[in-house]
């Protein structure tokens, strides 16, 4: 049994190939990587929540450098960043990785988030079209984070740049290996640099910030540099990965699913659901991987310690042994059990701040949505089984709506309707 999961097919739409994997297979080991695909939802969680299951995935990284260059900054990186820790070291670095996105603290961000979400909508306010990659999904996630985090906007752009690049090389992304490592490797050593420099700057005036709390962290002795620089570059990488990804993919159901649209400006109450329904219908990452750290079974699988295997958290959540008409898409569905941000230990840590920035993206661009169009041609979607979205997606409002959505107050009452 076979399934292609690299196809111009399988890439433009994964989910019937899903379907096939959960019913005829859905632990399959891939014959040309030796990966174990784990396709359905019951079967994911409880690997999600297994500790057999380790999340350190560094050699598995670092085979594929070529042997003529050194990456050795790269192995430190990977070394000390939360997402390829296990135990205890995990949960204590997961203690001061994670401070500045509590609950608590994500509410105390509420105001500068919706202060830079509202500066980007008004840099378009005049148009009829919108880029919503360059517009609105690529720089509202990265000022979001990089203002949490205390480093100065003038820096955010060539910061996004080299955590894009570290990122391409850490993903089975496109492109040759060696080119990829040496971008990757030169960024992250720009990186490293800078934020060296930037935190014995940190005033009182920021202290407070995610910046202010790793420098507390170093002279306390809680955190080593090359920690803090790594999960500092992790943070980064996260919040654009995921972030920028959800809000393309969001505004492109609602463009396709018009019924779906229709309810949500009828009842914006709902957004934050919405949402949660965004991130299950057609999850960003739509593969986390684990490794085996002993010989077990899986789904009458035999699957050897250090064997590699791919969670498909894009088929979990259209598991219909789990979710009702699972490829419907559903802004009223009350269903919470999505794992496009993980479970567990590993549970993404800067979920809250990524549900509250798209969530108030949303409530400013649903009233424009009515009746726009997508101008930017037939979407294309990212090359790579590992990450979901598309590389472009340029929309031409309606004039009304526009004219309509800027009386704000009560819009949805008065939005063109689908009707």
């Amino acid at each position: 049994m076979s399934f292609d999961l690299r196809s111009p097919d399988f890439i433009d739409n994964p989910y019937p190939t899903y379907r096939a994997m959960r019913d005829e297979a859905p632990v399959w080991r891939d014959p040309s990587t030796g990966h174990i695909f784990v396709t359905r939802y019951d079967d994911v969680l409880a690997v999600l929540k297994d500790s057999r299951f380790s999340s350190n995935r560094i050699a598995d990284r670092m085979k594929r450098v070529p042997v003529d260059l050194d990456a050795d900054q790269l192995h430190r990186i990977l070394v000390d960043r939360l997402v390829m820790t296990d135990g205890r070291r995990h949960r204590d670095l997961r203690r001061e990785v994670g401070s500045a996105f509590t609950a608590a603290m994500v509410r105390t961000y509420t105001q500068k988030t919706d202060s830079i979400v509202q500066e980007a909508f008004e840099r378009f306010s005049e148009s009829q079209t919108l880029d919503v990659l360059n517009d609105l999904a690529l720089p509202i996630p990265s000022h979001v984070i990089l203002s949490v985090i205390g480093l100065p906007p003038r820096d955010h752009a060539q910061l996004r740049r080299w955590a894009e690049d570290f990122y391409l090389w850490l993903a089975h992304s496109p492109g040759g290996i060696t080119s990829r490592t040496e971008k990757a490797i030169t960024s992250v050593e720009s990186m490293s640099d800078y934020i060296r420099e930037e935190l014995p700057k940190v005033s009182e005036i920021n202290h407070r910030s995610y910046l202010g709390r790793i420098q507390s962290n170093l002279v306390e002795d809680r955190m080593t540099e090359t920690e803090a620089v790594a999960n500092l570059i992790g943070v980064i990488n996260a919040a654009h990965e995921t972030t920028t990804s959800l809000i393309l993919n969001g505004t492109l159901a609602l463009l396709r699913n018009p019924d779906q649209l229709q309810i949500l400006i009828e009842k914006p109450d709902i957004i934050s659901n919405a949402v949660e329904e965004m991130l299950r219908y057609d999850s960003p990452s739509q593969v986390i991987s684990r490794i085996a750290s002993e010989d077990l079974e899986l789904g009458g699988v035999r699957i050897d310690a250090g064997e590699m295997l791919a969670l498909v958290l894009g088929s979990a959540n259209r598991d219909e042994r789990v979710f009702a008409e699972p490829d419907a898409f559903d802004v009223r569905r009350n269903d919470r059990q999505q794992l496009a941000f993980g479970h567990g230990s590993h549970f993404c840590t800067g979920s809250g701040l990524a549900l509250l920035e798209v969530a108030m993206i949303f409530r400013r661009l649903v009233p424009l949505l009515p009746n726009a169009r997508i101008v930017s041609g037939p979407v294309q979607w990212r090359p790579s089984p590992a990450f979901r979205s598309p590389l472009a997606l340029k929309i031409e409002f309606d004039t009304v709506a526009i004219t309509i959505a800027e009386f704000g107050g009560d819009w949805w009452s008065r939005v063109p309707t689908q009707r």
